[in-house]
């Protein structure tokens, strides 16, 4: 099972995902791009899940987790 991420884009075209993500040390924005990588081809096991709401944690640098809701 894969998944699609699907970036947060606000009303005035803005993402808040990207101007954190562009804020990050390289090896901790390289971290973040492996994370997501594995999401999308559905390697979920460093997610904690709270109803339908998830939590990728990367065990390295604080500040380095991910939270989005769920749709199937």
């Amino acid at each position: 099972m894969s998944y699609q991420i699907k970036e947060l884009l606000l009303d005035d075209g803005d993402s808040p995902f990207a101007e954190w993500f562009g804020s990050l040390e390289a090896v901790a924005a390289a971290k973040v791009r492996v994370a997501v990588n594995r999401m999308e081809q559905g390697n979920l096991s460093n997610v904690e899940w709270f109803r339908s709401i998830g939590e990728y944690k990367i065990d390295w640098a604080r500040g380095c987790e991910s939270t989005w809701p769920r749709t199937d």
